[in-house]
């Protein structure tokens, strides 16, 4: 086949990267937590990424995976393929993970109440474990991976993996390659073949280590991706099948992501329950990553296999973007957030001034010097810097960074010793919402009582006393439901509670709501009130210290349900808190 440059996949990754930017933008006002957010959060952005997460970091992998295909043609050999990869994807890694990756985890520490200080203090506690993921993860904070560039960790590693049998595919596996591509060339059964292994890992892998990822999809699923690219750009057929069928694909794409998001979205109450939901929402979040992904790469090969001028620019602008755009995104936001303008003002002050700031570092420093350009992952004009990627000085650098990692994961001090700040305790009528006793719309006839209780808000409290279970119930034996009215929106969620049972196994419950309550998915785990406070005391708690940010994904009427997990306890308030984003100072009820 022609194997002269595909100018569309330049296109097309530079498309990637900047839908890329555009939905980081948009995280400040989603309704899921992230580094830093807006207070006020919307729906309709959160709908937004739940679709933009369907296809983005997947396009990337297969995009990654087309190249792979050329680049083994000039490789040089496993040495050299090696090499190349480390300088190109790892050495950004490294760099981030002790420089700018910092800088998000600060401004996430100070704005989730886990940290106070200046970042020049917050430099030690940098390395003080390893973070594991945003908001809940505490004191752990050294980003071995970059943060966000755990994109280049992986296609650096399923790199590796894949090596020998992407070489093996181009020699001595050839024929078998050119099998399964006409096979998965047959008009309709693309869409089948493609979503076939993410299907089969669904059924095989452990929910626990399957969906265990970023950017919306479990981190195995990426190798899929990946392998997809090589064998899509393997088959001028299949290429040719792609183009043919993208309006269909289009079709197909909005059709399923209308059913999709209106199944997440759009109802209060679970359409299909229990592990038939799961997998349902599951096919057709499989079905609809596809669709998208052979329209665009339809739409690409079609109408953008030319070349421009300012291609080669950009093209070889798109990873220092990606390296530096969401530190920079963040940093502007921590700022520009804090003004009091209309949210959309915010929004485009941020995209526009980050946009501009990182277009401009690139241009002004990182492409012109060539110790940036190392450090960047681009080509340099001396030689020498390849001595970086050569064997023992990468294994060396490796082990270096595997080191750092341990050492901050063991060396890890806790929560319990770093500075969490309290809040103090605020109910805003106008945008909060308390839920007690008498909120109470349904509940079990066994495992619960309601007591009077002098020290509860309204004189009564609820008290859980049987139906422990290690993990959520679709129909539990004990439970109860809280019904109100509220705005579609995030919101923090506080339990006031207390064990009288001087032991930490006797106070946490399961949480739900809305179209998760019938199924034995999206359980929160909170409470512990013991853990933190003297025992027969009410206290507020969340997932322990940390807060619980709620989604609720329409305005109208909700539901909340809690099951014990252990008991005995009692519960007297759920404080749903626009702006509770730290545990509040005081244990005293809300009074409204």
């Amino acid at each position: 086949m022609n194997i002269g440059r595909k100018y569309e996949l330049d296109w097309i990754r530079m498309f990637a990267i900047l839908i890329v930017f555009l939905y980081h933008s948009t995280r400040f006002f989603n309704l899921g937590d992230w580094h830093m957010k807006n207070i006020d959060t919307y729906v309709w952005m959160e709908i937004w990424n739940v679709f933009v997460t369907r296809w983005m970091m997947p396009l990337f992998f297969i995009i990654s995976g087309a190249s792979l295909f050329y680049a083994l043609g000039k490789s040089g050999g496993w040495r050299h393929f090696y090499s190349d990869k480390f300088l190109r994807l790892f050495i950004p890694v490294l760099l981030a993970s002790v420089t700018h990756a910092a800088f998000q985890v600060y401004i996430e520490r100070i704005t989730h109440g886990q940290y106070s200080g200046s970042f020049i203090s917050f430099i030690p506690e940098y390395f003080n474990g390893v973070y594991v993921g945003i908001g809940n993860s505490g004191a752990s904070n050294f980003a071995n991976v970059g943060m966000h560039l755990w994109y280049l960790v992986f296609l650096f590693i399923y790199s590796l993996i894949c090596y020998r049998l992407f070489v093996w595919f181009k020699a001595g596996g050839k024929h078998l390659l050119e099998r399964i591509t006409s096979l998965s060339a047959v008009p309709g059964l693309i869409y089948v073949w493609f979503a076939l292994p993410l299907i089969i890992l669904k059924g095989l892998v452990p929910a626990s280590i399957l969906e265990v990822g970023n950017g919306g999809w479990g981190f195995i699923y990426y190798l899929w991706f990946l392998i997809s690219g090589f064998i899509i750009f393997s088959s001028n057929r299949l290429q040719d099948t792609i183009k043919k069928q993208r309006w269909i694909s289009l079709f197909l794409g909005l059709v399923i992501s209308m059913i999709h998001l209106y199944l997440l979205f759009g109802v209060s109450n679970p359409v299909l329950q229990g592990s038939s939901g799961n997998w349902t929402s599951a096919l057709l979040s499989y079905l609809s990553a596809w669709c998208w992904l052979f329209a665009l790469l339809g739409f690409g090969m079609q109408h953008f296999s030319i070349n421009r001028p300012f291609l080669q620019h950009t093209n070889e602008a798109v990873l220092p973007f990606f390296i530096l755009h969401q530190t920079v995104l963040v940093c502007f936001g921590y700022f520009i957030l804090k003004w009091e303008i209309h949210d959309l003002l915010k929004w485009a002050l941020v995209f526009s001034s980050s946009f501009i700031f990182v277009v401009a570092i690139y241009s002004a420093v990182i492409r012109r010097i060539d110790l940036f350009r190392f450090l960047f992952g681009m080509k340099t004009v001396q030689p020498g810097y390849r001595f970086f990627g050569k064997g023992i000085v990468s294994i060396i650098l490796l082990l270096g960074w595997i080191g750092l990692s341990v050492f901050t994961a063991i060396t890890h001090t806790g929560i319990a010793d770093r500075q969490l700040q309290p809040q103090k305790l605020e109910f805003n009528s106008g945008q909060d919402i308390v839920l007690d006793a008498d909120s109470i719309t349904r509940q079990s006839t066994t495992g619960l009582q309601i007591i009077d209780d002098k020290d509860a808000s309204i004189g009564r409290a609820i008290e859980f006393t049987a139906g422990t279970n290690q993990s959520v119930k679709a129909d539990p034996d004990v439970y109860i439901d809280y019904q109100f009215s509220a705005p579609a929106g995030s919101y923090y969620l506080w339990i006031r509670g207390k064990s009288e049972t001087d032991s930490e196994l006797t106070d946490s419950i399961w949480l739900q709501t809305d179209n998760q309550l019938g199924t034995s998915l999206g359980s929160a785990h909170l409470g512990n009130w013991n853990s933190f406070q003297t025992v027969g005391v009410y206290s507020w708690a969340g997932d322990v210290y940390l807060p619980y940010l709620i989604n609720l994904k329409h305005s109208g009427n909700h539901v909340i349900r809690v099951q014990p997990r252990q008991v005995p306890h009692r519960i007297d308030q759920i404080l749903l808190s626009k702006s509770q984003s730290r545990i509040p100072d005081s244990g005293d009820p809300v009074h409204r």
